[in-house]
C-alpha cells in the first residue's frame, strides 16, 4: 500500500499524460464489470474507450483532470465536466474516433449508454453553471482510500474557487465500499434505480460559496 506522504502532489492533468491515465484507468477498473456493462463495451474496447476518453478530456475547455502524482507516478485521479461540456467540436471528434476503434455494434451500444446517462444526471440549467460533474474517479490498485478523499478534498475546493458549487456523480450502487466512501466524503447519495440490469444511484455534494477577502 502507498503511505499518503508528502512526495504525493496534487496536479492537474494535460494532453502529455494521455496515454499514462488511460493506463492507469484501465488498470483500476480491471475486474470490475459494472462500468464496462453500463458502457456496453468488451474488455478490448473499454481499453479503446479510455485512450479515446482521456484524448477528449484533456483537450476540451470545459474539462479538468485532477491527479495526484508520488514520485512522478501517477496514483489517483479525477476526470470533471463543467458547464459546455463536451463542445459540439470535440464531441464529434470523439464519438468518430471511437466509432472508428470499437466498430459499429459496441459503438450503438456506448449511444446507448451516453443517451440514457444523459438523462440521469440533467439538471436545470441554472444548476448547470454551477455543478462540476464527477465523470471518472479511481484510484491506483494498493493505493489505499486515503488518497481517493485527499484528491476529492483538494480537487473540490479547486472547483469552489471556480465558483462550482455542487459536485455530482453517477456510481455503481451495489458498491457498498464505494457508496460509504461518498458518504464518508460529504455525499449525498440518492436513492438507486435500474441502470442496464444494474443498481446505479447518482450523488452529489453541494459546497459553500468561496470567501471573498476585504482587500483594506
Amino acid at each position: 500500500m502507498l503511505p499518503e506522504a508528502t512526495s504525493v502532489r496534487f496536479v492537474q492533468l494535460g494532453a502529455p499524460q494521455q496515454r499514462a491515465v488511460a493506463a492507469k484507468a484501465q488498470a483500476a477498473f480491471l475486474g470490475n464489470p459494472f462500468y464496462a456493462r453500463a458502457l456496453g463495451l468488451g474488455e478490448r474496447q473499454f481499453a479503446a474507450y479510455w485512450e479515446q476518453f482521456f484524448e477528449f478530456a484533456l483537450r476540451d475547455p470545459n474539462a479538468a483532470v485532477y491527479a495526484l502524482e508520488q514520485d512522478g507516478d501517477i496514483v489517483a485521479v479525477l476526470a470533471v465536466g463543467f458547464h459546455g461540456f463536451p463542445s459540439l467540436g470535440s464531441a464529434l471528434r470523439f464519438l468518430t474516433s471511437l466509432l472508428l476503434r470499437i466498430g459499429l455494434a459496441s459503438f450503438a451500444r456506448y449511444l446507448r449508454f451516453a443517451l440514457r446517462y444523459e438523462r440521469v444526471m440533467r439538471r436545470p440549467s441554472s444548476e448547470r453553471r454551477l455543478e462540476a460533474c464527477g465523470l471518472w474517479l479511481f484510484v491506483q490498485p494498493g493505493a489505499g482510500g486515503k488518497l481517493g478523499s485527499r484528491l476529492l478534498r483538494e480537487a473540490t475546493e479547486v472547483v469552489r474557487r471556480q465558483g462550482k458549487l455542487l459536485i455530482t456523480g453517477f456510481i455503481d450502487a451495489g458498491n457498498r465500499a464505494l457508496l460509504a466512501f461518498y458518504r464518508r466524503n460529504g455525499f449525498c447519495v440518492l436513492p438507486p434505480f435500474k441502470f442496464a440490469g444494474m443498481q446505479a444511484a447518482r450523488i452529489e455534494k453541494r459546497l459553500p460559496p468561496p470567501v471573498v477577502e476585504q482587500v483594506q
